[in-house]
Order: C-alpha cells, then structure tokens, then sequence
C-alpha cells in the first residue's frame, strides 16, 4: 500500500495552541540562533561535495527562516499552522472554493515568449548546482539516458488587483540553479566563499519577499493537492527521499499529490491561455502520481502561496474530491507512472515513527509531515470544514 488514510471527521485543529514556539525546524532540529548570523543564514552547506549526499541546499528551521523574513513573524500561515507560506491569495472558481476568494474564471493569464535565464552574477552558481544534483542523484535519467529537465512555467508576476497572472517558460534546472539551492555557498558567488543567492543576491526588502516581478530566481511553479475519498476520506501517501529538497530517506506523510507544474508548450495555444491551464496541469500530476482520470474527480484551486524555504517559489493548492472508493484508489495509485516517489508502508523500518499513526494520520505530530503537505492539508481542512483558514482573508 503506497497511502496511508487519514479521516475527516477525526481530524482536530492544532494551528497556535498546539505549539507555540516557531524555532522548531521542519528537519527536526529544534534551533534559531545558532543558524543565524548578522542577520544572515548560515550556509546549509559549503563547496562542491559529490561524497555529500545529505546536507541540505536550503535551511529548513522555521525560526531560521522567519528571522531571516522578519516582517512576516506574524503571518496567519505562521501562527496558524506554523507553515513556511506567506503572500497566500485565497481562490474558487464559481462556486465552488472559498466564498471569500479570488474567482479564478476572473484571471488573466499573460505569457511572456521569452525563456528565464539566470543573471550572469549566479551563472556559475547555476551550473555547479546543476552539476553537483546529477553527482548525487538528485536528478533522474529518462528512459533515452537524456537527463530529465522539464519544461515548466515561471510565475514572473501574480497581480491580484489587475487579476493577472504572467507566465514565461522555465525548465526544472532553471529551479535547481535557483529556488533549490538556495543557502548552498557553492563558492561560484563572489570573492567571499560563504556567499548565498538568499543571503547576497535574492536579499529580502525590509523583511519580506521581493516581488515575483523583481525576483532573479526561476520561481517555477509548485501544484499541490488534497484527494478526498467520499467526503470523509483522505488520501494521504508517504513521500520518500528522491525528492531533491528531502534528505530524510525515512519517510514523511504528504499532501495527496503535488510536483513542479508540467508544461508541453506544442499542445499549449499560447494566444489564449486562462487558468484552465494550471488546473489541466494539476491534473497531469494526479494522473501521473495517483493513475486518476480527470473525469473522476472534481478539482477545484483554493489558495496560491509563496513558500519561504525556497525563496518565494509559488505554489498552488487544490481539493480534488471523488466518490471512488478507498480500495480502487489504493490500487490505481500502485499502478501510476510516478508512485515510485512514495514508500509503500511495508517498506517502513518496524521502528518508523510513523507506524502508530498509520490508521489516523491527520492526527500525527507535524513532523511527521512535509511542510508542503501539513500546509496543503490545513488549506484543504479549512475549506472542507468552514474553518478560519491559514492565510489572511481579503
């Protein structure tokens, strides 16, 4: 069995009075100033290391993260649910999503023909950081031996005033030059071999995120959905180590389906693009990770974020929702084309701290979840319950 499920009517609310002490690191490192330095992040990990295969490229401490992102000490996602999302703009299409959000049938979406390319300062870094995921396997080969490098999408600008949104084509290295490796101090920065791209380049703007607009990062984008099975139902699998910001090959609960937006430009009019687009690419990955037809479920968008550890990489979150059953989903996801990203739950040591939790994981502690999961299941929680959600209301 790839999934663990979790029920509905048994999930309670932890957000605030759960834990109040935000220094408590998504890798399971209970710090903060030890990570910090003149108000910059010590680097997660120093030169070019192929016998390295488990220091982390980005730093996961919340606490190291908020420090370092000062002005949003106070955002909903983070006294809420403790989640490393800010900026998150709450979304339905029709009638169906958050009463209260952006209908996304009201979007623009703008395309840029013109493809990201890295400013000539972090070039070096780029490739290092290219170089160095093929060493340790961080990125797979296809089936032809050609290295997997996706095209995808770049958020270059998300206006929700204008309600529009400007894509432009990006490729997963673009990510890893970029987004995903941002407190390595691969030396290829400048004269001080520390240099980051978080702490010397993509600097903060009086504590915040610069905009997506401003930004010299690739800002590919993340989806991330929640499956509910029948209303009461949810479909939670274990994410494994492949992932290229994980280095805990033990397991962690996840958010039913998620991945970099996938994006094959000859089957795109890129003359008429609307926000169809991004929900037809939500449902590649459901099909890709889960093996489910869109017509099997319903899909609605409910919240686009931007996630701290990785820079402000933007992320969208959806609830998909279907009246199969649990048994035909588990089997349906065992023969999906990417169900090796998961662990099935035999293949968990016998001392797994995720083993008691198996038969209830909605109530597992938070650390037993990846931080793009905990946030994707608090957003998809709220919408199903009529719950204050983890983000400010406009």
């Amino acid at each position: 069995m790839k999934a663990a499920i979790g029920n509905v009517k048994n999930y309670f609310a932890r957000f605030l009075k759960e834990n109040k002490n935000i220094s408590i690191g998504f890798a399971g490192v209970n710090v903060n100033i030890p990570l910090m330095e003149n108000g910059k992040i010590k680097p997660s990990r120093k030169g070019f290391d192929a016998k390295d295969t488990t220091s982390p490229f980005v730093q996961e401490s919340l606490g190291a993260i908020i420090s370092f992102y000062n002005a949003y000490e106070n955002a909903k996602e983070v006294v809420y649910c403790q989640a490393p999302y800010v900026e998150t703009v709450p979304l339905k299409k029709g009638d169906a999503g958050f009463e209260f959000g952006v209908d996304v049938n009201e979007i623009k979406v703008r395309f840029l023909k013109a493809k990201y390319t890295p400013p000539v300062r972090i070039k070096s870094h780029f490739d290092k950081s290219i170089e160095l995921f093929k060493e340790i396997g961080k990125v797979r080969k296809a089936s032809d031996g050609e290295w997997e490098n996706d095209i995808t999408v770049k958020i270059a600008d998300m206006n929700v005033e204008k309600r529009e949104i400007v894509i432009q084509p990006a490729t997963y290295f673009d990510q890893v030059g970029t987004n995903l490796t941002l407190d390595w101090a691969s030396g290829a920065l400048g004269e001080t071999a520390s240099y980051t791209l978080r702490n010397d380049i993509e600097k903060t703007v009086n504590g915040t995120l610069p905009r997506l607009k401003n930004s010299v990062l690739a800002n590919t984008l993340g989806v991330a959905v929640v499956l509910v099975s029948r209303g009461e139902d949810v479909l939670i699998p274990i994410r494994g180590s492949e992932q290229a910001v994980m280095v805990d090959g033990k397991g962690k609960f996840h958010c039913s389906a998620s991945g970099v937006f996938s994006w094959d430009m000859d089957d795109t009019n890129l003359a008429d693009i609307d926000f169809e687009f991004f929900i037809n690419g939500m449902a590649r990955e459901i099909h890709s990770e889960i093996g489910l037809l869109k017509s099997e479920y319903s899909l609605t968008p409910l919240a686009f974020s931007r996630e701290l550890i990785r820079g402000g990489k933007p992320q969208l979150f959806f609830i998909a929702e279907t009246e199969m059953g649990l048994d035909e989903l588990k089997e349906k996801m065992v023969g999906a084309e990417e169900s090796w990203e998961f662990l099935s739950v035999d293949d968990l040591a016998e001392d797994s701290q995720l083993r008691p939790h198996l038969n209830s994981p909605l109530e597992a502690p938070q650390e037993m979840f990846t931080y793009e999961g905990w946030m994707a299941l608090h957003v998809a929680m709220a919408y199903i319950r009529d719950e204050e959600p983890p983000f400010e209301i406009l």
